[in-house]
């Protein structure tokens, strides 16, 4: 949390009334362990060089959008910060999933302290054990697609020779003249598989990732309507911000991931597409995980809570409430950006202000940065 000196300084950074259109408009989370940082987005440029775009540090609405180099005139970032941005911002591509990988590269260096270092390893390797289980459910598939009525005789639970043979056998009867030969529709399978793994697949065999990230957030918005019952009119506020938020959110995620796995019901054709179009199922596989992208945090800023700190840090997590960006609505058929926009606009019944060198915790923003380095570890 910034100073209120600081904030003429930033007036220059000032974005104005802020709707991005698209999701890169709107910028990534990185899992910042400075305070002042908390929440901030990484972004394309306009000169190429990544911008940062920073929730008002006085709690008021509005965003900052500025260079990694206005930086002193906001905090002094840590190490992990430092060594993040540098990172990222060498990314070709900016996805919550290259920055994902990134950010777990960069907390493997410790910088974050040694249990975000052991969280992104052990992350990296349910990752990896993710895209097998993966690959073997849409083997699994495409074979039941190959035989739909089930006169083939039953295959042997793990057996991956004897599954991979008789995907292979579907992929040479599935062949027609211009297609892919079945070696090739066997590796784009293989590298669909990677594309498909945060979402996982229709009935959530592979325990997916993004699929359990909203069963969390449903778990989080139960635990503060309990909450709420002994909070005070702020915090109800917060409260109902966050799940009007989270609900709208959940909706859209919904009908993305339905979209996706709508694409599974043919193999064969999505493979196809696949080795013509990549970035069109790319980008359709992205959207569940762009939708989700900062609620991790909202959640672990709630488990990360103690008791008595939760009324304060209903205030950090109302703040955190991501935007829906204008092409959400070209593909859910609704304004969800205007509704969410008249969610949040309850932000603007509360403003919060703190004293020099304090923070809303304990007074001590070592406090602050320690704790964020427990969310690195939480959300690997």
């Amino acid at each position: 949390m910034a100073a209120p000196e600081t904030l003429p300084w930033l007036a220059r950074y000032d974005a104005g009334k802020y709707q991005p259109v698209t999701f890169l408009e709107r910028g990534v989370v990185l899992p910042f362990t400075t305070p002042t940082l908390l929440g901030g987005r990484i972004r394309p440029g306009e000169r190429k060089s990544p911008e940062l775009v920073l929730a008002n540090p006085a709690g008021a609405e509005g965003v900052y959008i500025l260079p990694w180099s206005g930086m002193p005139d906001v905090c002094t970032p840590t190490l992990h910060d430092r060594a993040l941005w540098g990172r990222v911002a060498q990314l070709a591509i900016l996805t919550p999933r290259t920055v994902r990988q990134a950010t777990r590269a960069v907390a493997a260096e410790g910088l974050a302290g040694r249990a975000a270092a052991r969280a992104a390893a052990e992350a990296e390797k349910a990752t990896k054990d993710a895209c097998t289980y993966t690959h073997y459910h849409l083997l699994l598939e495409l074979v039941r697609q190959g035989d739909p009525d089930g006169q083939a005789a039953p295959l042997r639970p793990g057996d991956l020779a004897a599954l991979e043979q008789r995907a292979r056998a579907v992929l040479i009867a599935r062949r027609t003249e211009g297609s892919l030969s079945p070696a090739s529709a066997f590796e784009a399978l293989a590298e669909l598989a990677e594309v498909l793994e945060p979402c996982g697949l229709p009935g959530d065999p592979t325990r997916a990732r993004l699929p359990y990230l909203a069963g969390e957030i449903a778990a989080v918005i139960q635990d503060l309507t309990r909450w709420s019952e002994l909070a005070g009119p702020a915090e109800r506020s917060c409260i109902r911000l966050l799940s009007d938020g989270a609900a709208l959110t959940h909706r859209c995620f919904r009908t993305a991931l339905q979209e996706l796995h709508d694409q599974l019901g043919d193999l064969w054709t999505l493979v196809q597409r696949w080795r013509l179009a990549p970035e069109a199922v790319s980008a359709l596989a992205a959207r569940p995980e762009w939708l989700l992208d900062g609620w991790e945090l909202i959640c672990g800023l709630w488990r990360a809570a103690g008791e008595s700190q939760r009324g304060a840090a209903l205030l950090d997590m109302a703040g955190l409430v991501p935007m829906i960006p204008g092409e959400v609505g070209d593909w859910m058929g609704f304004d969800a950006p205007g509704t969410m926009e008249g969610h949040r606009a309850g932000l603007r019944q509360w403003r919060r202000t703190v004293q020099p060198n304090q923070d809303w915790m304990s007074g001590r923003m070592l406090d602050l940065t320690a704790r964020n380095e427990g969310l690195r570890a939480q959300c690997a």
